[in-house]
């Protein structure tokens, strides 16, 4: 099994997919979202609307999930969703990359599992725990932010089985990271960093 008690994009649950999967998230928009994608049938994704520069959510009928889904579309790399679609997202068809994603995974998650729990009231069992909290150093621009890292640090040295936790070399002192690989953000450049245990 797979855990990941941040769930966020569940990049890595992805790259596993056919495994059992844990997605859990404080933030009930990622869970939301999870449970449209896990849920949602060829039709309903092809169905998703491609938005042109300045269209509106509000302006359409839509399933409050599927809403959200949209609102993280509509202007790449932001937080919490939005309601206004951005030239970026127009002009780079950020619609159609993301509808061909959902069509290649389409029905394979159905055994995939979601919460919406805080982190510590997860249970301590057996598994791949890949942990990807929000970043320390930029926690301010997350919705669901107040974490005591130090607690957190020592949660995930207790968990049963493999764990896998990523940050930034921004905010790096919680756990003794190892350099992973150089991110370019859209900003700048900073380093992924890893801190790892077996069971």
């Amino acid at each position: 099994m797979i855990i990941e008690p941040f769930a966020g994009s569940a990049r890595y649950s992805l790259k596993y997919y056919e495994k059992e999967c844990w997605l859990n998230d404080s933030y009930k928009t990622i869970t939301d979202i999870w449970d449209w994608i896990i849920s949602a049938t060829e039709e309903q994704i092809k169905a998703i609307l491609e938005l042109k520069k300045g269209e509106n959510l509000n302006n359409f009928d839509l399933d409050p999930k599927l809403k959200l889904l949209m609102g993280f579309i509509v202007n790449s790399g932001v937080q919490y969703p939005r309601l206004t679609c951005s030239k970026w997202a127009a002009n780079y068809k950020e619609f159609s990359k993301h509808k061909k994603r959902m069509l290649d995974y389409c029905g394979k998650l159905k055994h995939w599992k979601t919460t919406n729990l805080d982190y510590k009231e997860l249970p301590d069992i057996e598994a791949t725990w890949f942990i990807d909290p929000p970043y320390e150093a930029a926690k301010e621009r997350y919705k669901k932010d107040r974490i005591n890292y130090q607690e957190l640090a020592e949660w995930c040295k207790s968990r049963k089985g493999q764990v896998i936790v990523c940050e930034n070399s921004d905010s790096s002192k919680w756990l003794p990271f190892i350099p992973l690989k150089e991110m370019f953000g859209q900003r700048r450049k900073t380093t992924e960093v890893m801190w790892y245990k077996e069971s």
